[in-house]
């Protein structure tokens, strides 16, 4: 292994067996010829970040030729070294945050990192050739989910048989590790082991009341990329250690999805009737919230807990539909009414949105004061009632567990508001960029506090406000100081980036959770 310090080659190995002693000469000697076997060179390895860097690089050479898993591990651990002690615990490549319920019997499921190159696919030569407008948008929403049914159905209603690998969708790198506390990972953090979901905001029961939601819950998620998309984050994350923040900009037809689960069972919400059924490994939503809430007791620890699908996102990048933002968002909601065979078959269009109608941004109530519709949102009239009674500032597209409603807020004028709606799907992605500057809602604050407690913003419509629902190019950062990079409308990128700046000791950039809704 060249010039590699055996110590650190040692200590990385006890580290990654979780034992406290050295490893011996003649393992070394074992592990060296292991490595050895790889047609690649490995780097010389001191204590700088850009020689860990280029050890990433090996990493991710020896790792597309399929090296053991136990040299990869041992690679990796090493190249931490080198970035900080801090680092020691972090893995860009972990599929979950490392807590695993011991009395499932069920598949974890892993992530999906190998990024292809020179892919295309085909969504341009079957998509409707033309600007998006409020009159053609549901043929453009209806074509888009039939040309994914063949790889989503299955996750959708058969999660467990679902393999994001073998339906070519990809995962994002430095997402998965959780977050150690002093008694152990916080089983909140990171991606959770059997779906590899992430876990939103809580909303409040009275956001659903007129649906009959009797209990608080909780969204978690999952979200992939396609081939397309995939290939851009082989380009960002070439190095896992060195990040390429200057070069995100998806190709014209990349496509992101988000699915969802809520933690109501039906009889607590009616409207999840017949609803396919998930399993995470979280804490229960009573235990994560409220002023007696101790993620370090017994009932603050992970459980298997069931999920009923409610929300599927699909995202594209697609200019010529969207010439202003360059992207196309759309959202299908669960209707127990609609016709169909299953779950996918009753993901119905809740709308679509492929602009912020920044010419009514300056309207107090977001909307055209001469009573005509939004331009650049279309709405389903036909969507079930709970997802229409949520949608975002002045009716903009926000799915249900989208939180675009948020209570308590308390205006920058001094107004306090028992509810407002504040933001909307390309609001809230328009915030993506390097350095993590600009709250998801128009709000004076970085962060923002859980579900009704007091939430600062500014007053709707005020010129403040309305940085918000601009049109921006996904080149151009909402927030427009010196060094400022837009992340091309991708939140979880903004929060991987994060997340790899707090495991190299960057703590001037980190974003504590990956606000995920």
């Amino acid at each position: 292994m060249g010039a590699w310090s055996v110590l650190t080659v040692e200590r990385a190995f006890a580290f990654s067996m979780g034992q406290r002693r050295l490893f011996t000469a003649k393992s070394i000697v074992q592990i060296a010829r292991t490595v050895r076997l790889l047609d690649c060179s490995s780097p010389q390895l001191s204590a700088t970040i850009e020689d860990a860097a280029a050890l990433g690089a090996w990493i991710m050479k020896a790792r597309s030729r399929r090296v053991d898993a136990f040299v990869r591990a041992l690679s990796l651990l090493s190249a931490l070294a080198a970035v900080g002690s801090s680092a020691l615990a972090a893995d860009p490549f972990a599929s979950n945050n490392g807590l695993y319920p011991s009395a499932w019997q069920g598949p974890f499921r892993s992530l999906s990192y190998n990024y292809p190159s020179g892919t295309d696919n085909g969504w341009r030569r079957v998509a409707p050739r033309e600007p998006l407008s409020i009159t053609n948008a549901e043929a453009y929403v209806k074509t888009l989910k039939v040309y994914l049914e063949p790889s989503m159905r299955s996750m959708i209603e058969t999660p467990k048989d679902w393999d994001p690998a073998k339906n070519r969708w990809f995962d994002m790198p430095w997402m998965g590790t959780g977050q150690l506390t002093g008694t152990g990972i916080d089983p909140m953090s990171g991606r959770e082991a059997i779906l590899g979901a992430f876990s939103g905001q809580t909303l409040l029961k009275e956001t659903f009341a007129g649906s009959g939601l009797t209990v608080d819950m909780q969204n978690h998620t999952v979200i992939y990329y396609d081939a397309m998309a995939a290939e851009m984050l082989g380009k960002l994350w070439a190095n896992p250690f060195k990040p390429d923040r200057s070069g995100v900009s998806f190709p014209e037809g990349a496509m992101v999805v988000k699915a969802a689960g809520v933690t109501p069972t039906p009889e607590q919400w009616p409207i999840l009737e017949g609803s396919t059924l998930w399993n995470v490994f979280r804490p229960a939503v009573e235990n994560t919230q409220g002023p007696t809430h101790d993620p370090k007791s017994e009932a603050g620890k992970a459980k298997v807990l069931d999920l009923r699908v409610l929300q599927f996102d699909i995202i594209v990048k697609d200019s010529l539909a969207s010439p202003q933002t360059g992207w196309v968002f759309t959202t299908f909601v669960y209707d127990k009414d609609a016709p169909g065979r299953g779950t996918w078959d009753k993901l119905v269009p809740l709308g679509a949105m492929w602009g912020n109608d920044p010419k009514f941004a300056n309207e107090p109530g977001g909307t055209d004061p001469n009573g005509g519709p939004l331009q650049e949102t279309w709405i389903n009239p036909a969507a079930p009632q709970y997802a229409k009674a949520t949608l975002g500032w002045g009716g903009r597209l926000s799915g249900p567990i989208d939180v675009a409603e948020r209570h308590n807020v308390l205006l920058t004028n001094g107004q306090n508001v028992p509810v407002q709606r504040a933001s909307s799907c390309l609001s809230c992605h328009g915030t993506a960029q390097f350095p993590f500057i600009a709250n998801l809602y128009p709000s004076p604050n970085k962060t923002f506090p859980p579900e009704g407690q007091t939430f600062p913003m500014y007053v709707p419509g005020s010129d403040m406000w309305a940085r918000w629902f601009q049109n921006r190019a996904g080149s151009v950062p909402q927030n427009q100081n010196k060094g400022a990079v837009a992340l091309d409308y991708d939140m979880l990128i903004m929060f991987a980036l994060s997340a790899f700046d707090a495991a190299a000791g960057n703590d001037v950039y980190v974003q504590d959770h990956a606000d995920v809704h």
